[in-house]
């Protein structure tokens, strides 16, 4: 049975790797260059979708190995953050996210407006903190394989797609950054920016919301 855990320790590193190598901007950019963008974005997808499948066999397959015992105040945290996380991925799906790969292409200029006072990275601070969670409440060491796995990647993510996008939109990225912050909360806490009432409202774009549902549920959506 340990050979399972391993081959998920192999699926979930390989993931993780076609997430941070695949859109290196000089990668990216050949790889473009050679097969057009549709072609490379269908070869991301499919990648993505095949390793998302071999990680989720993998772990179905790997046995318990139990690393600690949560106890209750770990579940309740765990919950806790299973909020948060609900809050800022239905936030950051159904708002003019600027960090998605079609942003530039439909015209959306990073605003700090609502959820992005919070953070500039809702989205990605959702899965962050979904498996943070569940690695919480799961003390064996597939589910810290997979789902600790998931969150250091959403966090490693967002930061690649800040060094890309200083690269590709410049001081307009940088203007954006200064405005909000990558922890969140901390530019509202440094005053840099005030929260006003009644500002989060997810809802009021039906098709903003759709258009970025349809593109955020895609593999290649955050980092590709």
């Amino acid at each position: 049975m340990t050979e399972f855990l391993l081959h998920l320790f192999l699926a979930m590193g390989l993931f993780a790797v076609s997430h941070v190598v695949l859109p290196i901007l000089p990668l990216r950019s050949a790889l473009i260059s050679v097969l057009g963008e549709q072609l490379y974005l269908a070869f991301y997808s499919i990648l993505s979708i095949g390793l998302l499948a071999w990680v989720i066999m993998a772990y179905k397959a790997a046995p318990k190995v139990e690393l600690f015992e949560p106890n209750t105040a770990m579940r309740h945290a765990s919950l806790t953050l299973m909020l948060m996380s609900s809050f800022f991925t239905v936030a950051g799906i159904a708002s003019r996210n600027p960090s998605l790969v079609p942003a530039e292409k439909l015209g959306w200029r990073p605003e700090a407006k609502g959820i992005f006072k919070i953070t500039c990275h809702p989205l990605m601070w959702g899965i962050a903190l979904w498996g943070f969670s569940h690695a919480l409440a799961n003390g064996h060491a597939a589910a810290l394989a997979l789902f600790g796995g998931m969150a250091a990647l959403a966090v490693a993510g967002a930061l690649h797609i800040d060094f890309r996008k200083r690269k590709t939109l410049g001081d307009t990225w940088l203007d954006f950054e200064k405005q909000t912050s990558f922890i969140p909360l901390a530019a509202i806490a440094a005053g840099r920016i005030r929260m006003e009432k009644g500002e989060i409202f997810w809802w009021q774009n039906v098709t903003s919301g759709r258009r970025l549902c349809r593109f955020a549920n895609s593999p290649w959506s955050a980092g590709a």
